[in-house]
C-alpha cells in the first residue's frame, strides 16, 4: 500500500490505545473478583476508601459505571463482567512473570505454609522430617488476613471449604474416635463399654468446631448407652488437648485422628472399636489467592502435601 493512501482514520484506527492506569486495573479486579471493597483492601494492603478511590477515577476515566454497590459487597455492571475474566487473567500473568523474574538464578526458594499449629505438630511436621523436606517454613495458626497480604504462600485450614475468594484443594477428611490411654484400658479389661461408662470422660469444648462433631452425650445416645454424670470430667478448649489429656490418663476423650495419629503409633494412646469412628464433614484444605500463582516450590509443596495425605485417607476409618 502507498504511503499517500494512509488517511487519518486509518492511523487512528491502527494506533494503539493507551492502557488505563494500573493502579485503578488492579483495585477494580482484586474488587471484582472478592466481591468486596474491604476484602479487595485486605489483599492490596490498603484501605477500602484508597481501593473506592481508584475504582472511582477507573469509572471516570471511562465514564461508565463498574460496579453497584451494596450492604452485603460489589456487584459488577454488564460492562465489568464482560472485562473481569480479562483482568484477572493478566494480573495472574503479570504475577507468575514478577515471581520468576525475582527468583531467576536464586537460591531455592522456601515456601511460607500458614497451618493450624495442632496439625502442624502433630501431622505435618513429623512427615516433613521423615523425607527431610527442609525448604518449608511453618506458620502455625496465622491471622486471617495472612495469606491476602503476602504473608504465606500457601496456608492449610480446617472446615467446610467455603471461603470466597480462594481457590480451595481438598486435602484431607478427618474422623473421630475415643482414645484412651493403655493402662486405663486394661484396668477395664480391655472392654470398651467398660471404658466409656466407667472412666472419666473428657470433653472437647472448642468453640469453632464441625457440626457434624458429636460430644459425649449423642456419641453414647447412638450406641443406646447412658451415664448419669455425663457432665463430670475435664473439659478442654481445643482438640488437641482433648489428645494430651487422654495420653496424660486423666480418662478417655473422642479424639480427631489426624491429632492422635502420632500417639496412637507410639502405643502412648489406643483407639477404641471400629463402629465408634465418626466421619466429619469438615476436612483439610488448601488455600491460595484466587488470582495468584503459586511460585514452584509452592507447587511443588502442594503436590507433596496431596501425596503424604493419600495413605493417611486410604488407612483412614
Amino acid at each position: 500500500m502507498a504511503l499517500e493512501n494512509l488517511n487519518d482514520g486509518d492511523l487512528t484506527s491502527s494506533a494503539p490505545q493507551p492502557l488505563l492506569p494500573l493502579n485503578a486495573l488492579r483495585a477494580f479486579e482484586a474488587a471484582a473478583r472478592r466481591g468486596s471493597l474491604a476484602a479487595a483492601a485486605r489483599e492490596l494492603g490498603v484501605t477500602p476508601g484508597a481501593v473506592s478511590q481508584q475504582i472511582r477515577l477507573l469509572e471516570d476515566v471511562l465514564k461508565t459505571r463498574l460496579l453497584e454497590r451494596t450492604g452485603q459487597g460489589v456487584l459488577l455492571t454488564v460492562e465489568a463482567a464482560d472485562a473481569a475474566p480479562y483482568l484477572h487473567e493478566a494480573f495472574a500473568s503479570l504475577a507468575e512473570a514478577s515471581a520468576r523474574l525475582r527468583f531467576a538464578g536464586a537460591a531455592p526458594a522456601r515456601v511460607r505454609l500458614g497451618v493450624p499449629g495442632a496439625f502442624a505438630a502433630a501431622w505435618l511436621a513429623p512427615r516433613l522430617a521423615r523425607t527431610g523436606r527442609s525448604d518449608v517454613n511453618l506458620i502455625s495458626d496465622p491471622g486471617t488476613d495472612d495469606l491476602d497480604r503476602f504473608r504465606l504462600d500457601i496456608e492449610i485450614r480446617f472446615g467446610d471449604g467455603q471461603w470466597p475468594g480462594y481457590a480451595v484443594r481438598p486435602l484431607l477428611s478427618d474422623s473421630l474416635m475415643p482414645a484412651v490411654a493403655p493402662d486405663l484400658l486394661e484396668q477395664c479389661d480391655g472392654d470398651w463399654r467398660k471404658v466409656v461408662l466407667a472412666l472419666p470422660l473428657i470433653h472437647d469444648t472448642t468453640p469453632a468446631r464441625d457440626p457434624s462433631q458429636p460430644d459425649w452425650q449423642v456419641w453414647l445416645a447412638r450406641r443406646g448407652l447412658n451415664r448419669p454424670d455425663l457432665a463430670q470430667g475435664d473439659h478442654v478448649s481445643a482438640p488437641d488437648h482433648a489428645v494430651r489429656a487422654a495420653v496424660s490418663g486423666r480418662g478417655v476423650a473422642l479424639v480427631r485422628a489426624s491429632l492422635a495419629e502420632n500417639a496412637v503409633a507410639e502405643g502412648r494412646l489406643i483407639t477404641l472399636i471400629a463402629d465408634g469412628v465418626t466421619p466429619l464433614s469438615w476436612r483439610y484444605h488448601l488455600l491460595s489467592p484466587e488470582g495468584r500463582p503459586l511460585s514452584r516450590a509452592a507447587r511443588s509443596l502442594a503436590s507433596f502435601l496431596t501425596e503424604e495425605a493419600r495413605p493417611f485417607e486410604t488407612a483412614g476409618v
